[in-house]
């Protein structure tokens, strides 16, 4: 998969990642924060650029702290982690597979306004501790960015984690994720529209224009409402795949070792997708039959099957076959480059092979 930037480091086997929008950010915060350094402080520009440049620096701390408590959560629930984010707008935490319990989910949430709750208290301390006028100031700073932080995310509205609490509660109480979904993204679509009229007042409205809030106000809007929309699609898109059953999608399939050679294939019907098996027996590539034509006639005796294969990568073993979270193993299959999946028994056995191309045209619209 395509890495999201620039790799820093792991922590507990997870990467964590910098984009360039962090670069822009942590630029916008130097522009915002320098004027009031000098001023406060009285200092010239270029030295209070140096102070200012603690903000973006405890602010990332800040973020990547909200992120590891999301993570390292997750993962004392047995939740896979993916990687960590640190972008333009914050940060975020990738699964590799959806939460698929309420309580969980809600948990997970939750701890990231927390952490920056916990943090904004720190740092306030830290502020009234030290003696030097110019770390107070930055602790102070960081203290109030993670108070709003922590207050803005714990809106009950998707892209937030308020959203993600919210989600859960419907959830829990209506049985149906998927409705919780889409009451938490039509929320955070709302709160996009009045962030963006907040910010179309206090920018242009007013006797006194601030473009720099206009325009900051109307790209926070926009980020809001892209990410509450990009919610409910998925919430309706699992709706209308309820009801999918791969099975009745798949054709029969033929395992194979991958050292047997091409004359093995003689038994095998027509329309039967040929698998090969790994050393411990589950299916590791598949065989094309372009790739088997193309062998001369001489040489079909001595040429393994593995020979005339692709590889099949881990994600193409599906062992859900029915509704969207059948669905969404099958999209991270086609994201790892699967030509087909194979529907996996709970014993391990291969049930069937599904073509991705021809089930990606199958699926409802």
């Amino acid at each position: 998969m395509r890495k999201p930037g620039l790799r820093v480091g792991s922590i507990r086997g997870v990467p964590i990642f910098l984009t360039p929008g962090w670069a822009l950010i942590t630029a916008v915060l130097l522009v915002m924060f320098t004027p009031t350094v000098a001023r406060v402080l009285g200092l010239e520009l270029l030295p209070a650029a140096l102070v200012a440049a603690g903000i973006p620096l405890l602010l990332a701390l800040s973020v990547l702290a909200h992120e590891l408590a999301h993570g390292l959560t997750a993962q004392r629930l047995g939740i896979p982690v993916r990687e960590y984010v640190l972008s333009l707008w914050g940060g975020h935490t990738s699964f590799h597979d959806e939460i698929g319990r309420p309580g969980a989910s809600a948990l997970v949430a939750a701890v990231g306004p927390a952490t920056n709750g916990v943090l904004a208290a720190a740092f306030a301390a830290g502020s009234s501790a030290v003696d030097s006028p110019a770390a107070a100031l930055v602790l102070s700073a960081v203290a109030f960015t993670n108070v709003f932080v922590a207050v803005f995310n714990a809106i009950p509205a998707l892209p937030m984690d308020g959203g993600r609490l919210l989600e859960a509660l419907v959830w829990r109480l209506r049985g149906d994720r998927d409705l919780g979904t889409l009451v938490a993204a039509r929320v955070g679509q709302g709160v996009a529209v009045a962030v963006g009229l907040a910010a179309l007042y206090l920018g242009a409205l007013r006797g006194t224009q601030n473009w720099f809030t206009l325009i900051w106000g109307l790209l926070i809007a926009s980020m809001l409402w892209q990410g509450a929309a990009g919610a409910a699609r998925v919430a309706t898109a699992r709706r209308a795949t309820r009801d999918v059953d791969l099975m009745a999608w798949a054709v029969p399939v033929a395992v194979l070792d991958q050292n047997a050679p091409l004359t093995a294939l003689r038994g095998v019907d027509g329309g039967t997708a040929v698998l090969l098996s790994g050393p411990d027996g589950r299916p590791v590539a598949w065989v094309q039959p372009t790739a088997v034509q193309a062998v001369p006639a001489d040489a079909i005796a001595t040429t393994p099957l593995s020979a005339v294969a692709s590889g099949l990568p881990a994600e193409a073993l599906l062992t859900t076959h029915t509704g969207s979270a059948a669905v969404g193993q099958l999209a991270r299959a086609a994201r790892a480059g699967a030509r087909f999946v194979v529907l996996v028994g709970l014993d391990g056995r291969a049930l069937g092979a599904v073509d991705v191309v021809d089930a990606s045209r199958r699926l409802p619209r």
